[in-house]
């Protein structure tokens, strides 16, 4: 067993921290030595840096330990608060009507039944944002008669369009949402 006491084995055990060679057990001696007692002047900054670095470590008897054990088991853990919950809902469920509403009127409403966007005609819009300086990647998600064309720029913001149909002139047309 090693005497932590004795100034010289203490000054081996120091010098064997700082080289990084103590073992777990090594420098818990070293944390429990330097926390009961006052460092010798030369050994002020080597005390100090470990009691900085084993400071969260608790030095506690098992007794201590089983006691600090039994109170925390007895505490119940702290629930969300119900009335942030039912905020939580309430904006989500907001946001999720918003979105509807944005896209009901931002769909067109058609009488005639239009004839559907061709990947050619979709082709041709995405090829003329992929020209631009700024686009980065685009997608295109096909909603009822519409396609929902969305394109992420370089400095990571999106743009939302919206690809639609004219049933009367046969025309594509793009509308930007944002």
């Amino acid at each position: 067993m090693m005497d932590i006491k004795d100034k010289d084995t203490r000054m081996a055990l120091v010098s064997k921290y700082l080289e990084a060679e103590t073992t777990v057990a090594e420098e818990t001696l070293l944390a429990a030595y330097y926390a009961a007692n006052e460092p010798e002047e030369e050994e002020q900054n080597i005390a100090l840096m470990i009691r900085t670095e084993h400071a969260n470590e608790t030095l506690l008897s098992e007794e201590r330990t089983e006691e600090f054990d039994h109170i925390m088991s007895r505490t119940k853990p702290k629930q969300p608060r119900p009335y942030l919950q039912l905020m939580a809902y309430t904006a989500g469920t907001a946001a999720a009507i918003a979105l509807l509403l944005v896209l009901n009127v931002a769909l067109p409403h058609e009488a005639k039944p239009s004839k559907p966007i061709t990947p050619v005609e979709i082709a041709g819009y995405v090829q003329q944002l992929m020209n631009m300086e700024d686009v980065e990647t685009i997608s295109a998600s096909p909603i009822k008669d519409c396609v929902l064309v969305t394109a992420t720029l370089t400095d990571g913001t999106t743009k939302m369009f919206i690809m639609n149909k004219n049933s009367e002139a046969g025309s594509t047309s793009m509308l930007a949402i944002n």
